[in-house]
């Protein structure tokens, strides 16, 4: 791996860290603020509604402030390669989707059509390509500007909602984001990108404050702002080392798998609902973790068996692109 013989080992090691410290300092303050402002959630004995207690969900928040000042951290300290541009660009639209999210948790449950908001999030996929276009992130997983922008969207909707629709268990979704982001490290290696591969280390060290909070009994949840964020970045990683798929299928197929078993829950999901006649929107407890956790396993078991089936299907998405 490249963190591990590039001359700037300690430097990367140091933003892992700091930005694992960003996170607990600045999530004492956005618990305050939930509670100030009653930005929980409620345990309102919903189908969905494990919990036993208000939480705040201002968790992807954190995520996101501990990302930001990790990585302008890495530029006017540490001197990394890439350019402002790039950080503005990327910081903007990230900007842009948890913003989404966040209105997400305030307001969309109740008063906005989900297809609207998939339009939204299509939208925001769609401006990935002319972000990367913008920022110099070579794109190769299609011949065509506009099939690209299409096909970015897709991805982004995909993810986005893997990600929210896995996030039912206190750790799960934020520590299979970290797995995902690790096997996403070890590609980026090869591919050489200074700016991707800080990005990817930056949200790992904030995951890793997360999960600190997140863990079962979790005291801090990270709402739909967390999982559109996560997705986002996760869908913008996926997209940034996809090759054509006609003429280098393997790094076509690893940087979804990669992505992992938040994709394959989702789409056996949307399967499952369809085929009993359910809307694909309203959610149950038929996940994998939920059949998992309903047969006996304790929340945290059942979180490290899911951690165990993510490491395999990394691992094979990993190996299959370097195929």
């Amino acid at each position: 791996m490249f963190i591990l013989y590039n001359n700037n080992f300690m430097i990367y090691l140091f933003l892992l860290i700091f930005a694992s410290l960003f996170f607990l300092v600045i999530t004492s303050l956005l618990k305050k603020l939930g509670v100030k402002y009653r930005l929980y959630d409620e345990p309102d004995g919903g189908i969905l509604k494990v919990h036993q207690r208000q939480i705040s969900y201002l968790g992807g928040v954190g995520i996101f402030l501990a990302f930001v000042l990790t990585l302008v951290l890495a530029k006017l300290v540490f001197h990394l390669s890439f350019r402002w541009t790039q950080i503005f660009f990327f910081l903007l639209s990230s900007a842009v989707i948890i913003t989404l999210g966040l209105w997400d948790d305030l307001k969309w449950k109740k008063a906005v059509n989900p297809c609207f908001k998939l339009f939204c999030q299509f939208l925001a996929g769609a401006i990935i390509v002319w972000i990367f276009n913008k920022v110099g992130i070579s794109l190769h997983f299609s011949i065509n500007l506009i099939i690209a922008s299409l096909i970015a969207g897709f991805y982004v909707v995909g993810t986005m909602n893997a990600i929210n629709m896995i996030d039912g268990l206190d750790g799960l979704a934020g520590g299979l984001a970290l797995i995902s982001l690790f096997g996403f490290v070890t590609i980026l290696d090869l591919n050489h990108d200074s700016f991707l591969y800080t990005i990817s280390l930056c949200l790992m060290g904030s995951l890793i404050g997360f999960l600190i909070y997140n863990w079962h009994p979790a005291s801090i949840f990270m709402g739909d702002n967390g999982s559109h964020f996560l997705g986002f970045i996760l869908a913008a990683l996926a997209v940034a080392t996809s090759r054509y798929p006609l003429s280098d299928f393997p790094k076509f197929l690893g940087p979804i798998l990669i992505i992992g078993l938040p994709i394959i829950d989702a789409g056996w999901a949307i399967i499952r609902r369809l085929y009993h006649k359910k809307s694909p929107f309203r959610g149950d407890r038929g996940h994998l973790y939920d059949r998992l956790n309903q047969r006996g396993l304790s929340v945290p078991r059942t979180v490290l068996l899911c951690y165990l089936i993510q490491i395999i299907i990394v691992s094979v998405g990993v190996l299959i692109y370097h195929l």
